[in-house]
């Protein structure tokens, strides 16, 4: 009589999993590698009108949309083939799709709590703060939308960020260290720039977006761990069964986990688009000066500190991305101003900067010059958003078209 072995039954599953887990590493990272290797033909210009920026944001939305329906309708051929049974990758793609996305309509619904629990954002309480709120109606106004609630992020972190959900309605935060940067008229172009994701309904572009990259990744996952432990079925001719299908059920899914990946990196190139267009709501409803201006003067904060230098070129914030089952695939950082850095969260307690030395700073004199900064192709391939010196040309190109009469 043979016995089993708990013991040996636990240590047989980490070892599968740390194997599976090293062969989904592989895959996702020859993923990253292949496009890091592209990046430099990737990534193009800024957009050079709206026109252009609009037909832009179609085009990669519809790519994304119709590439995605074409790999789940060939895996689920597919799978049908190798387990000999036409339904069976139906159900599996259907599972894989639904999964995704009731965890990302929980995300989005449940979002703004987390996000006000991590900032511990408040309404505002003094007459300064107040101020602002009137500043975000008029903005609203202008933008033609319901005014949001304005919340202050007590974070020295120079940020600002749009986000909101059905059950807790609209938000846009401003953090202590954006206020302590930056002149009223800089901030009401920063809230122009929220309110325009609110206006363009950017999280939930993106959010849906994100079904197709993140169901593709799990139906890579499922598919790999299937095939490691149970492999492919049918009798039918030229189908897959046991090892063998087993072999090509790994195969598929190790794909689909680069292709997962790659769908990532398209909703990034969207997510980023999108930036620019909340930088021209922004130009529209306040000035094209007032936007250059703040995203210049952040710039310059970030770039002469130490404590705020890994912005830039950060894919996202990761602590926060902590707190969302979805962290690798779906992009929650595309309501901020800038680009989120994972140790500048409120509980990474460093000495901080003084950002009130930027305030008074003459930055008209170094837009110029900041415009003329060259931009690395891979680190922005990985980023959420483009690189202010792209952001400042941006507005350069669209600048007569949205407020023709500013000098």
């Amino acid at each position: 009589m043979v016995m089993y072995d708990p013991l040996f039954g636990l240590f047989a599953f980490m070892m599968a999993y740390w194997w599976l887990l090293i062969l989904t590493s592989i895959a996702a990272g020859g993923a990253v590698a292949l496009m890091a290797a592209i990046a430099p033909k990737a990534i193009k210009g800024e957009p050079k009108s709206l026109a252009r920026l609009r037909t832009s944001m179609a085009i990669t939305a519809v790519a994304i949309v119709l590439a995605g329906v074409g790999v789940f309708i060939g895996v689920a051929e597919l799978i049908g083939y190798i387990f000999g049974y036409s339904l069976a990758g139906s159900y599996l793609v259907m599972t894989a799709v639904i999964f995704t996305f009731f965890i990302i309509l929980i995300q989005w619904l449940l979002s703004p709590l987390f996000i006000n629990l991590v900032y511990r954002t408040h309404p505002p309480r003094t007459d300064e703060e107040k101020k602002y709120q009137a500043m975000l109606e008029e903005v609203a106004r202008r933008s033609r939308i319901r005014t949001p609630k304005l919340r202050i992020a007590e974070t020295n972190v120079p940020n600002a960020f749009s986000y909101g959900s059905p059950l807790s309605g609209s938000y846009v935060a401003v953090t202590r260290g954006l206020l302590n940067l930056m002149p009223d008229d800089e901030v009401e172009a920063v809230l122009g720039h929220e309110v325009g994701h609110l206006r363009h309904r950017d999280v939930s572009w993106i959010l849906a977006l994100s079904v197709i990259p993140l169901a593709v990744y799990y139906l890579g996952q499922m598919l790999i761990w299937s095939g490691f432990f149970g492999g492919g079925g049918g009798e039918g001719r030229g189908r897959g069964s046991g090892a063998n299908g087993g072999i090509l059920l790994m195969l598929v899914g190790m794909l689909l986990v680069v292709v997962g990946v790659v769908f990532r990196f398209l909703v990034g190139n969207f997510n980023r688009l999108r930036e620019y267009y909340a930088d021209a709501n922004s130009a529209m409803v306040t000035s094209p000066r007032k936007i250059q201006r703040a995203l210049a003067r952040l710039h310059i904060a970030v770039e002469g500190n130490n404590y705020f230098k890994h912005q830039v070129n950060s894919s996202s914030g990761s602590m926060l991305k902590a707190l969302f089952i979805v962290a690798p695939f779906v992009e929650i950082s595309g309501g901020f101003l800038y680009e989120p850095d994972e140790g500048a969260w409120p509980w990474r307690r460093r000495k901080e900067p003084d950002l009130s030395r930027y305030r008074d700073y003459d930055v008209d004199q170094l837009i110029e010059k900041i415009k003329n900064e060259k931009t690395d192709p891979v680190a922005e391939m990985f980023a959420t958003h483009p690189p202010i010196p792209k952001r400042l040309r941006f507005i350069d190109n669209i600048r007569y078209s949205v407020n023709p009469v500013e000098p």
